[in-house]
Formats: structure tokens, sequence, C-alpha cells
């Protein structure tokens, strides 16, 4: 009966509280005849009574808690922001990157010569040139950074102030201002020829000096306190300062020479349109290479190129440009009709440019062999005039002939010149070449060949896309039909 109503106490308690169930049980046991409850402990389950420690999170955790809860469901809400500001954010790194690179590749290397205060206003100048054009503020600055490159010391014919004056010059063309620009190559030419005159003739009178066994006074030395290091430490110093200034002679030469044609370029534009101004020009550069030319020659020195500082550059022209400056004033020559005086421009530039290429020839060759064919055949619809007491030795005939010979040999040699070397020049050169060869058999009364030359010059033209040789082609064919 004890039992029953002890079963029945613990049943109830059990419906009573049953979520509250502890860890620990409770057990009924008799105590002078009276129930009692106590706990009876486990050993085995020992650790249960354990209460755990608190952990602190640490600063990065807390971050990326929030990072976490942040970033649920952000696509979901923000379906086109969030790529686009990814976008964003990666498009402004590559912009930086490219920026960056380009800075370090091309920006830097420009101005690396010069020195820090003239390098801030050339980038300001610069800037005011390719960017925002304004002509005052670059000038402006041009100036200032040419003040400071002479207060600094800088050799005023060193390539990096005469390429600050060809800068201005180039400013001002781009601005449309061409007459203060050839104004501003003008006036640099002159100095710089008169610079180099002047260096020139102290040369070759210290050369003279030393021949004759005369020593040139350098500088005035007093030998109580010289020793002879001394002495020879100069002699040293004042030996390499005379090779400097005979390459800076050369480089500024060669910058002469560029600035010769580019004046023929500007006086001969639509903003001045003065052809006999920019013949002179072209003239007075092909006079400076062959006077240069002939020099060197009887110094022993190189014809074409020279090393200069640090083996950077060449010091004077190499055969290609003095060759390039032959062609483009025989060139004006043969459009003005005056063919005997193109010819031998044409055979002496062809002949630097065989020595310059060796066995690998390139389309300039082409190009040359052409012109040369284009200035024998307008030189034989010229009737000649021998002058008095001379006889004619070659006749309009052999002249054809050879004409026609120049012309298919350019396109040989075209044949021969493969991709890379071969570019879009020597495609055009053919066109020309094979219309020249039907002109050339026009001429020899050969209308057959002239069709057929004509009918091929004009399928190369289209398959170029040539227009004008499209063009010429066509009105030949129908001048003959």
């Amino acid at each position: 009966m004890f039992r029953a109503a002890s079963r029945r106490a613990s049943a109830q308690a059990q419906k009573l509280a049953p979520a509250q169930r502890q860890s620990w049980t409770r057990s009924i046991y008799s105590n002078n005849g009276r129930p009692t409850l106590r706990p009876r402990y486990n050993n085995t389950n020992a650790d249960l009574f354990t209460i755990p420690h608190t952990r602190h999170l640490t600063v990065a955790q807390k971050i990326r808690l929030k990072y976490r809860e942040a970033s649920k469901g952000v696509f979901r809400k923000n379906p086109i922001l969030l790529p686009l500001a990814i976008f964003s954010v990666v498009g402004g790194i590559a912009v930086f990157a490219y920026v960056s690179y380009v800075e370090v590749t091309r920006v830097q290397p420009q101005y690396h010569k010069f020195p820090q205060q003239v390098a801030d206003q050339l980038r300001t100048a610069v800037y005011y040139t390719e960017i925002d054009l304004n002509p005052p503020k670059a000038l402006k600055a041009y100036k200032e950074a040419l003040r400071i490159a002479v207060d600094m010391g800088m050799h005023p014919f060193s390539d990096e102030v005469l390429g600050i004056k060809l800068q201005v010059a180039m400013m001002l063309e781009k601005s449309g201002l061409v007459k203060p620009a050839v104004e501003v190559l003008e006036r640099t030419k002159t100095e710089a020829l008169n610079w180099i005159e002047e260096g020139r003739k102290a040369e070759a009178a210290a050369a003279d000096k030393s021949k004759t066994g005369q020593a040139p006074v350098k500088a005035k030395i007093s030998p109580e306190n010289v020793q002879i290091d001394g002495l020879e430490e100069a002699e040293k110093q004042m030996k390499e300062m005379r090779e400097f200034e005979a390459r800076q002679r050369d480089r500024a030469l060669k910058k002469v020479v560029g600035m010769e044609m580019k004046l023929a370029e500007l006086y001969s534009s639509e903003y001045i349109q003065d052809e006999k101004k920019a013949e002179d020009a072209q003239v007075a550069a092909v006079e400076l290479c062959l006077k240069e030319m002939h020099r060197r020659q009887s110094l022993g020195l190189p014809v074409g190129g020279g090393t200069a500082d640090e083996g950077d550059s060449e010091a004077w022209l190499n055969m290609t440009e003095i060759a390039t400056a032959l062609a483009e004033l025989a060139d004006t020559y043969t459009a003005k009709g005056r063919s005997e005086l193109a010819m031998p421009l044409y055979l002496r530039a062809l002949e630097m440019i065989r020595v310059a290429e060796g066995d690998s020839p390139s389309c300039k060759q082409v190009v040359l062999l052409n012109s040369v064919a284009s200035a024998m055949a307008g030189q034989a619809q010229v009737p000649a005039k021998p002058r008095s007491g001379e006889k004619q030795t070659v006749s309009r005939e052999q002249t054809i002939d050879a004409a026609r010979q120049w012309a298919q040999k350019a396109i040989d040699v075209a044949a021969q010149i493969q991709s890379p070397v071969r570019n879009e020049e020597c495609d055009m050169t053919c066109v020309a070449a094979t219309y020249n060869l039907g002109e050339i058999a026009e001429l020899q009364n050969k209308l057959d060949v002239a069709q057929q030359r004509y009918t091929e010059a004009k399928f190369l033209a289209q398959g170029l896309g040539y227009e004008e040789g499209v063009s010429m082609a066509g009105e030949a064919l129908k001048r003959l039909e």
C-alpha cells in the first residue's frame, strides 16, 4: 500500500513538470518511517554538471560574422546595383593599372634626362599641347623650361634643349600657327649652324697647330702647385670634353637636316604655298648631307651613322636617312618635270639603300627602282636639247628601253620580298611599275602589250583597294580604245 502511494506520487510529479527534468535523479528513502527525497549522484556522468565558460570573439571574427550576416540576401535585394558596383571597382583598378603602366613605360623615359624642375614645366607644356590645346599656356611653360635648363647649365645645343625648341614648333603647327612655327625652326636652324661652323673651325685650327708642333694654349696653369697627376687628369678631361663637343655637333647637324626637311614641308603646305622656298630647303638638306659625308670620308669616319653617347642612338644620319633626303628632293624635281635633275639623286639614293640593306632588300629599293623608271620615261618624252659642241650620246629608244628594264627590275625585286618585310608599299609600287610598263609599251607603239599591262595594273589595284591606281589604269585603257 505504501509502495502504491509512492508510485502514484511519482507519476503525478512527472505529469506536473515533465520539462523540468534535471540531470540528476530523485530516489525515495525511508527515514524513521517517513519518505524523503535526496539527490543521488552518478560518478560516471560527472561531466554533465560542468558549466561551460563563455568564449570572447576576436575583432576579425566579429568582422567576419557581421560580413556574413550582411551578405545574406544582398544579391537578391540588389540584383542590378551589386554587379554594377563590382564592375566599377574592377574597372577603376584596371584603369589605374594602365595609367601606372603608361607612366612608367612611356612618360617617364621621356623626362628622365631632364632635371626635375625642367621636367615639371615640360609636363605642363605637353598637357596644354596634347590634352588641352592652349598655345599661350603651352608656350609659357616651354619658355620657362628653356630658362630653367639654361640656368642649370644644360648644353644649349644638346638633344634635350633642341628637342624643346622643336616641340615648340610642333605645338604652333598643331595650333594652325604655321608661320610662327617656321620662324622658330629658321631661328633654331641658324643658331645651330653658326655654332657648328664655329666649332668646326676651332677644331680645324687646333689640328693644324698640333701638326705644326705648336700646341694650343688650353688653360693658364701655374706650375708651382700643380703636380704631374693633376696635369694628366686635366688633359684627359679636356680630351673628353672635345670628343663630347664633336658628338654634339654631329647630333646638332643631324637635327638641322631634319629641320630643313620639315621647313620644306611647311613651305609647301596650304598655309604658305611657297614652292620656291620649299625646294630651297630640300636642296639645303641634301647639300648638308653630301658635305658632311665628304668631310667624314676625308677624316676616316663612318660616312653614315656613328656611335653616340652610351650607344643609345646614332650621332649622324645613317645611309637610309640620307637616301630619304635625296629621294624627296628627286621626287620634287620629278613632279616639276625636271627628270634630268632627279635621275642622279635617285641613283645615288638607290646605291646608299643597297649598301645599307645588303642582301636583305626592302620595299625602299622597290620604290626607288620604280622612281628611276618613271624619271627615265619622263625624260624620254621630253625632246633632248644637246649643249653646243656636244653630241647626244643616248637616243630616245635607248632611254625608253632602259626605263622598261628598271620597271621590270622593281617588280622582280618585289617578288623576292616576303612578309613581314613586305608591306603595302611594295604592293602599291608593283601597281605603279606595271602601269609604267604599259606606258612604256605605249611609247614603243606596242599597243597589245600596253593593254595587257594596263589591265594587269587595274586588276592588282582593285585587289588592293587602290582607287587611284584603278582610275589611272582605267583612263589608260579608255585612251587605247
